[in-house]
């Protein structure tokens, strides 16, 4: 059923929403998101398809990725992450997981509705699979920032299976 509700909201033209007040937008990824990417991930997440694209049923400062491709409101339009502050490098990173949960067959929109829990204990022994979906992304892209800034991000490093290390 939720599927079918953004399969709905995604095939809906913009003329038809009465809400786009911004020009709709979708890119692939840039080269330099590409290599921010392969750091984290490595060749463990399937990019050659990933669009982003604003929406205009997306709220602003949200980010959603239902299929694989990641929708953002107008006014959250980044030309390049890469080449963006780290805080929202890191977001580009955090909806990159959901895109890598949806490609390895995990019920993304669905779990995240159902489990919204973004703070997270890391628990020895813990698989990372065992955490919620927003969780395991909140994860990653906790790794990532830290690493970035030079900071101590082994204990995420050794739960996170895909991780470039």
């Amino acid at each position: 059923m939720l599927q079918s509700i953004f399969k709905r909201l995604l095939n809906r033209s913009s003329a038809s929403a009465n809400l786009v007040t911004a020009k709709q937008q979708a890119r692939s990824l840039t080269e330099g998101e590409i290599n921010l990417a392969r750091s984290v991930f490595g060749d463990s997440l399937r990019l050659d398809d990933v669009q982003l694209k604003t929406a205009w049923w997306v709220l602003k400062h949200y980010a959603v990725s239902p299929n694989g491709h990641i929708y953002f409101h107008a006014s959250d339009w980044i030309d390049d992450f890469s080449q963006a502050p780290l805080g929202k490098q890191g977001w580009l990173i955090h909806e990159l997981t959901h895109v890598w949960q949806l490609q390895q067959g995990l019920k993304v929109v669905r779990g995240a509705i159902i489990d919204r829990r973004y703070n997270y204990v890391l628990e020895m022994g813990k698989p990372f699979l065992k955490y919620g979906i927003e969780q395991q992304a909140r994860m990653v892209q906790d790794y990532f920032v830290r690493r970035q800034r030079g900071q101590y991000c082994q204990d995420l490093a050794g739960c996170i299976p895909f991780l470039v290390v």
